[in-house]
């Protein structure tokens, strides 16, 4: 994946700038009805919980906006993120 991107897979930990680009996106909500569809802004890569800038989780459609000061886009559980703008 590259930094010119319009779309985020639904797993996994991504580098703002790197792999994904700042800028508003959306995900249909989690994979199947047993799950949450779970994303942070992370201001670092470590795991710790105190790197966390933002996070939620639902059954719902989720948008979010990433910044470009935010280090890294984590995502689990969600159907593709499809930017907006």
């Amino acid at each position: 994946m590259t930094a010119t991107a319009q779309e985020i897979p639904g797993d996994g930990t991504f580098l703002i700038g790197e792999e994904v680009r700042p800028g508003t996106y959306r995900s249909a909500g989690p994979t199947d009805n047993t799950t949450d569809c779970y994303w942070a802004r992370l201001k670092g890569t470590t795991g710790d919980a105190n790197e966390i800038i933002a996070n939620n989780s639902g059954k719902g459609p989720a948008t979010v906006t990433v910044l470009p000061g935010d280090k890294a886009f984590q995502t689990s559980g969600c159907q593709t993120w499809k930017r907006l703008s």
